[in-house]
């Protein structure tokens, strides 16, 4: 129970600090909000603590979800799915008429934690700002289930969502943020290897795609030279050692970082400027390039790892970054139709 308190003083403390900053001082990033800043500081102090004192996962996922934003009353529509064995939630913002589309989304948390109730609150937004419906997948979590589970999961319910759409993926967008969008990449190589229908597109925001010893992860350079970055006690290494299991972090479903990426689908990247992912995303973008992907690269200046999930209050360049979002949506996706039925309830 001390342990719980202790997170708890921290991060109340670190709250009153970065107010009584905030009010004598300038912002610590200039271009930050006062949301985005508290958000920023929570986390990171949140982050140390719960390393520090040695958290089980399923302590750290229980907190993750106590501590998640709620929806408001009416923000938005969730319905719970099934998807070919797999549990998901279909979450529609209230806000918009009838969506255009439907995106399948695979959250972040280093394979290890995150969970629909700790997205819920961000991907009703994520619904609302690009019109779309939202499939929110509950894949299986590290270490308890290691690699290939959650990849097979997610491959699973993809054909399930594909058949619901009967067969047409002309308005099926691919999403993921951090561990999610390199799950996406490596679900997107199985798709075309196994000769599924791939997505009209995908939205990548900070993809984690390189799980290996040459991860930038690891460079500790990396981590000191950024503005936000933090990384205690290697977590990163920690997440990617409980997702592979001891298996080659080099195979390319592993870490599509290494991945042949022809004949995908044109790719969003977004990244935050002050992150510490982003030497790898650099090259990540390159990758797609020379494997003649069409893909757009978006760096916000100044910005965290997963800004637009992570920090949505009111602050205008996240609202900003998910407007390109969905002007990249219009751009590679057909108008819905009548004759694409509403995904059910059965498996």
């Amino acid at each position: 129970m001390w342990r719980f308190l202790h997170l708890f003083a921290s991060v109340f403390a670190v709250i009153v600090r970065t107010l009584v900053n905030r009010l004598c001082n300038n912002p610590k990033v200039r271009s930050w909000s006062l949301w985005m800043e508290l958000d920023v500081s929570i986390i990171m102090e949140s982050v140390k603590i719960l390393d520090v004192q040695s958290f089980s996962w399923k302590e750290i996922r229980f907190l993750q979800d106590l501590s998640a934003k709620r929806l408001g009353r009416g923000e938005a529509t969730v319905e719970k799915v099934c998807c070919n064995g797999i549990l998901g939630e279909l979450i529609t913002s209230r806000a918009i008429d009838r969506p255009t589309r439907t995106v399948f989304y695979l959250h972040g948390g280093g394979f290890c934690v995150g969970s629909p109730t700790s997205y819920r609150k961000p991907i009703a937004h994520l619904s609302k700002c690009t019109q779309s419906r939202v499939l929110l997948l509950d894949y299986a979590l590290s270490p308890e289930r290691q690699y290939p589970f959650a990849l097979e999961q997610v491959f699973e319910a993809y054909k399930w969502l594909v058949g619901q759409h009967g067969g047409d993926t002309s308005n099926i967008v691919l999403a993921g943020d951090s561990a999610g969008g390199g799950l996406s990449v490596s679900l997107m190589t199985l798709l075309r290897d196994r000769e599924i229908p791939l997505p009209s597109c995908a939205v990548l925001m900070s993809p984690w795609t390189n799980l290996s010893e040459t991860s930038c992860l690891r460079n500790k350079e990396t981590w000191t030279c950024k503005e936000i970055a933090f990384n205690p006690n290697n977590l990163g290494v920690r997440f990617a050692n409980a997702y592979t299991g001891g298996k080659n972090s080099r195979d390319p479903l592993i870490s599509p970082y290494f991945a042949d990426l022809k004949n995908l689908p044109p790719i969003l990247l977004t990244a935050g400027g002050g992150e510490g992912l982003l030497p790898d995303i650099d090259h990540f973008y390159y990758k797609c390039m020379q494997d003649g992907i069409k893909v757009t690269y978006d760096v916000v200046p100044h910005m965290p790892h997963v800004f637009q999930i992570l920090h949505q209050e009111m602050d205008p360049q996240v609202e900003a970054s998910f407007d390109r979002m969905r002007d990249f949506m219009d751009i590679w996706t057909q108008p819905d139709t009548d004759s694409v039925s509403q995904p059910s309830n059965s498996s």
